[in-house]
């Protein structure tokens, strides 16, 4: 009914177009992943310290990259931070070259908004810790350090997984608002493509089969994890 025509894919030139584009997003996705989890993990612990003015300024910082457009935020990095003085010169050229380039960019801003998120998630994690189990293990000469290390992270780590889901999730398709800024993933590639060879429909199908294919992938993975790491009384 569509007259499909996908004779294309045996272009190498696009199948490359194609492999570089899923690996870029996937590098992209995971980089972001890590460290939005690195930001959630010290931004929630950050709170737990309850000291006024930093849990103000924390609380601000995450409100603007919770409640902000991810598609905003790598067009601010991307054309504010050289304009501010974040950029280098080319010794042979004597053009201003950006510090960070695309893909930094838009790993960066990633990273900020998934990081807000899982401060959040990460919060209510601990919250949801018993207070006599954090009584137990004061009293057993804990350490407020190893307090959070050895006991109420890992437990709010399996509380709050469901939701670590759905950002890591939700991370993963977001790469495709990068190609907005010239980063070779696969949206980007897709918009070579089908440009290319005007075959919209036929590419369109085909990344959206990847997407599915790949969240799908992830989610089984993410939900083995999740049930792995349940146990009685916490979380699934």
């Amino acid at each position: 009914m569509f007259d499909l025509d996908y004779s294309w894919l045996a272009d190498p030139t696009y199948q490359s177009w194609l492999f570089k584009g899923i690996w870029t997003t996937v590098q992209l996705a995971f980089v972001s992943s890590l460290f939005a989890l690195l930001i959630g993990i010290v931004g929630a612990f950050v709170l737990t310290l309850r000291i006024g003015w930093i849990n103000a300024i924390l609380g601000f910082l995450i409100e603007v990259f919770r409640n902000t457009p991810p598609l905003l935020q790598m067009l601010f990095f991307y054309f504010t931070l050289s304009s501010i003085g974040l950029y280098v010169t080319d010794p042979t050229s004597g053009v201003r070259v950006p510090l960070l380039d695309a893909f930094a960019c838009a790993a960066v801003s990633l990273s900020l908004f998934g990081g807000a998120l899982c401060i959040e998630a990460f919060r209510s994690g601990l919250d949801a810790v018993p207070k006599t189990t954090v009584e137990a293990a004061r009293s057993l000469g804990y350490g407020r350090m190893a307090l959070m290390t050895g006991i109420q992270l890992p437990i709010a780590f399996r509380i709050c997984l469901a939701p670590l889901t759905n950002i890591m999730i939700n991370q993963f398709k977001t790469t495709s608002q990068a190609s907005i800024i010239a980063v070779p993933e696969l949206m980007y590639a897709a918009g070579q493509i089908y440009s290319d060879t005007f075959r919209t429909m036929e590419v369109m199908l085909l990344v959206l089969l990847i997407y599915v294919s790949s969240v799908s992938v992830l989610t089984f993975l993410l939900r083995r994890l999740e049930l792995r790491l349940a146990y009685p009384g916490y979380g699934a």
